[in-house]
């Protein structure tokens, strides 16, 4: 079974759990055409590649033996520089993102801005706990951001209202994919020993509050 927690652990990482739903965002979007290949070329680097070269490069400095674990099990001192490194890629690749033409994303646009937005602040969320040595499990908090997430869209699209009615069962279906993700992740890293449970409840915490804290501010609520 520790194989098995393993896969899920590797399967639902972060960066790729991230890529998952930001690749279906993008296929609902207005995306299409040499546009399409362009935005999933563009996610793909700046949610998987860019990062993982990043978090490399702070496991390198720290052992230079690096290993797949260690992209899970990191030394808190390695957490608080990745998470540092994380806040200000992602400010920068969500100005990217705003700087876009209508071209690429179309209405849909405001809805990619705001996740990244709502990732900047789950990460200054798990940066501040970090500062207090206080250890959070960022596979639960991925997995219950894009849960949320999924539900809010289901609901309301920022700046995208029109369109609520034929995507709400679309984003609902992801809701569940991502429902199942946050539950295997949950057992994967129990039982693997890598977070305890207090952890996984820190990084739920930050996961479903980040989402509803920005669409309350971006309705104005």
């Amino acid at each position: 079974m520790i194989k098995v927690a393993k896969f899920f652990s590797v399967f639902f990482h972060p960066l790729f759990l991230t890529f998952y739903n930001f690749l279906y965002f993008i296929f609902l979007s207005d995306a299409k055409g040499a546009g399409l290949g362009f935005i999933i070329t563009l996610f793909f680097l700046a949610c998987v590649m860019i990062p993982i070269f990043y978090t490399v490069l702070v496991i390198y400095k720290e052992n230079r033996d690096v290993e797949w674990e260690q992209f899970s099990d990191m030394s808190m001192l390695s957490r608080k520089k990745l998470l540092a490194y994380t806040i200000i890629y992602n400010v920068i690749f969500l100005l990217f993102v705003i700087s876009l033409s209508p071209a690429f994303l179309g209405d849909f646009k405001p809805m990619f801005a705001s996740v990244l937005m709502g990732f900047v602040f789950a990460m200054m969320l798990s940066f501040a706990l970090h500062l207090l040595n206080i250890k959070n499990s960022l596979h639960a908090l991925n997995a219950s951001f894009f849960l949320v997430y999924c539900l809010v869209f289901s609901w309301k699209i920022p700046g995208i209202e029109s369109l609520e009615n034929t995507r709400t069962s679309l984003f609902l279906i992801f809701g569940g994919v991502n429902f199942i993700a946050l539950i295997g992740v949950i057992w994967a890293r129990l039982y693997s020993k890598a977070h305890t449970i207090k952890e996984i409840a820190y990084g739920l915490f930050v996961g479903i509050i980040s989402p509803v804290i920005l669409t309350l501010l971006t309705y104005g609520i």
